[in-house]
C-alpha cells in the first residue's frame, strides 16, 4: 500500500476502486473532462444525489468504476466537508483518504496536512492517463463551502427561494421561519423524514400514490 503526499500518486488495477473518508465527514464528488468543468448538475455526487453514471456514494464510501463513467469524463475528484455545515475542518479530526481496489485490495492512503479555516477539502481526483486511470492526492481546501467548490467546477448552485435541505436542526428551523409568511408548501420526497416534515405541520396534506409531490391544498 503506497502511503501518499499531496502531488503524488498511483496506477489504479482495472476495475471499480473504493474511497473511504471515515469520521465526521460527508464525501462527495465531481465527473468532469480534463478542463475540470461539469457537464451539468448530474456530474456532482453528494449526500442528496448520491449516484451517477460509474460513481455511487454509500455513507462514507465511495465507488468509482472508471468505465462505466460517462461520455466525455476523465476525472473524478474526491471531497470532503463537516457533517455540520459552516464547521471548519481545523475542529475536526483530520481526515484519511483509503483507496482499495477490486477483492478489497489496500492501494493507497492519503493524510493531507491539517486544515486552517476551510469547510472544504479536494483530498484526490482520479483521472485517465492514456489507457490507465491513476489516482492523485490533491489536498487543496475551500473556505467558502460545497457552494464554492460547485462554482469552481461549474456547477450551478443558484438557490431556489423557498427550498431547504431537511438535515440539521438549523435546516428546521429556517423551514418553520419561512413557513409562517407561506401559503403553499410542498415535500419532495416520500421517505421517513418527508413524512415527518409532513406530518409535523397543521396544514391538510395531500398524498398521491406516484407522479408529483404532496402538496398543501
Amino acid at each position: 500500500m503506497s502511503e501518499l503526499v499531496p502531488g503524488g500518486n498511483i496506477r489504479l488495477p482495472g476495475g471499480a476502486v473504493t474511497v473511504r473518508v471515515s469520521g465526521p465527514f460527508d464525501v462527495s464528488a465531481l465527473i468532469t473532462d480534463d478542463g475540470r468543468k461539469v457537464s451539468g448538475d448530474a456530474d456532482f455526487v453528494f449526500y442528496n444525489q448520491p449516484a451517477a453514471p460509474g460513481a455511487r456514494l454509500g455513507g462514507d464510501t465511495l465507488v468509482v468504476d472508471p468505465a462505466a463513467l460517462r461520455a466525455g469524463a476523465t476525472r473524478v475528484t474526491v471531497a470532503v466537508s463537516p457533517e455540520e455545515p459552516g464547521t471548519p475542518l481545523s475542529a475536526l479530526p483530520a481526515p484519511v483518504l483509503e483507496v482499495t481496489g477490486p477483492g478489497g485490495r489496500a492501494l493507497a492512503r492519503f493524510r493531507p496536512p491539517r486544515p486552517d479555516r476551510e469547510t472544504v477539502l479536494l483530498l484526490a481526483e482520479i483521472y485517465r492517463r492514456g489507457d490507465d486511470f491513476r489516482l492523485r492526492a490533491l489536498g487543496q481546501g475551500y473556505a467558502d463551502g460545497l457552494a464554492g467548490l460547485a462554482r469552481d467546477f461549474g456547477v450551478d448552485v443558484e438557490d431556489d427561494e423557498g427550498c431547504f435541505v431537511y438535515r440539521t436542526i438549523e435546516d428546521l428551523l429556517a423551514i418553520e421561519e419561512y413557513a409562517r409568511r407561506s401559503t403553499t408548501g410542498a415535500v419532495v420526497g416520500g421517505g421517513l423524514l418527508g413524512l415527518e416534515a409532513a406530518g409535523a405541520t397543521s396544514w391538510p396534506w395531500s398524498t398521491p400514490r406516484a407522479g408529483p409531490p404532496a402538496r398543501r391544498r
